[in-house]
């Protein structure tokens, strides 16, 4: 069996590396220490310009962390964040602007010229910090557009191009890769009989246990309505099976609080595998086809595609196939 590519980037971490509402904290914290910064900047330039005293003179060096934006670098405790290049690269250059701010103010306390290279490393480490932080903030948006707001996993929409890596990747190493279909049993009666806020509480406890149970290189989306889908690298059918039927078992213990009661959900899996000659749609349609053929079985089932039908796992899995009246 093939080893699994361990230099290969798209193994390295959980998607989204954070939830919808890290993402909102992460950027209702940034943008305010962000136009605090703007002043400061432009503090500095009316200090030299207007020769006026500069609000912070930063004596002691140590101004850059009593800034907003030097609290915000200091506290972010988001490890993605912090372990992101241009969060590296932008505590660096916030550090490096507010030390050439301090040499500007030094040559204009003490009477000295400013050279236009003294002024310009200022200028340049500024805007290589703007530069920085713009680009991460656009990547918590586009995270934040590519996030189930139910939910909080990623969308249908990150789903498509992160498969297409995996299935470049099976392309080029032979490695295996499975797909799993995710539907939830009877979600239409919850939503029925509690309403759509207790289908909502299900689904966003389905998905954190998900998320919280699969490998550290799998990966889980919302598919649509009450369906996931399961990305599990360097997986072939047999060997996702007891990874799936472990997800399946723990959703069926799963006892979800909303308001004075307790819900309980099972779900239906189908897993086919991501093949390196064939369209990702294929494998898709394969693994909802296997997940179909687990309803009909009595949901609470994993089915894995085949080519001369789907086989039936889990509990009573020989049982005869019924047809379901419902999801």
């Amino acid at each position: 069996m093939a080893t699994p590519d361990q230099s290969d980037p798209g193994l390295d971490g959980p998607s989204p590396p954070f939830g919808l509402h890290e993402a909102e904290r992460i950027v209702r914290r940034l943008v305010p220490a962000l136009q605090a910064h703007g002043m400061w900047i432009q503090s500095v330039h009316t200090a030299l310009i207007c020769r006026t005293a500069p609000a912070d003179p930063d004596a002691d060096g140590e101004a850059y962390l009593r800034s907003s934006l030097g609290r915000w670098f200091a506290c972010e405790s988001n490890e993605f964040i912090r372990g992101h290049p241009d969060y590296v690269a932008a505590a660096a250059h916030h550090r490096e602007a507010y030390a050439r701010a301090r040499e500007l103010y030094a040559c204009e306390a003490s009477h000295q010229a400013i050279t236009p290279e003294e002024y310009l490393a200022f200028s340049e480490a500024a805007a290589r910090l703007d530069r920085n932080l713009e680009s991460l903030i656009k990547e918590v948006w586009d995270l934040l557009r590519h996030t189930d707001p139910v939910t909080g996993i990623a969308t249908r929409h990150a789903m498509l191009p992160r498969l297409r890596e995996e299935h470049e990747r099976v392309q080029r190493t032979g490695l295996t890769c499975s797909v799993c279909m995710v539907d939830l049993d009877h979600f239409k009666r919850i939503n029925d009989t509690w309403g759509h806020d207790a289908g909502d509480a299900v689904l966003e406890a389905v998905s954190g246990y998900l998320m919280r149970n699969l490998r550290r290189y799998d990966q889980v989306f919302r598919y649509g309505g009450e369906e996931f889908v399961l990305m599990l690298p360097n997986s072939c059918l047999e060997q996702a099976v007891p990874i799936v039927d472990r997800l399946r078992r723990g959703v069926d213990d799963l006892a979800i609080g909303f308001e004075d009661r307790t819900l309980g959900i099972s779900a239906s899996f189908g897993i086919a595998p991501l093949l390196a000659d064939q369209p990702i749609g294929v494998s898709i349609k394969r693994a909802d086809e296997a997940m179909y053929t687990a309803k009909r079985a009595g949901r609470n089932r994993i089915a894995t595609w085949h080519p001369g039908g789907a086989v039936v796992h889990g509990d009573d899995a020989s049982a005869p196939a019924s047809t379901p009246s419902g999801s």
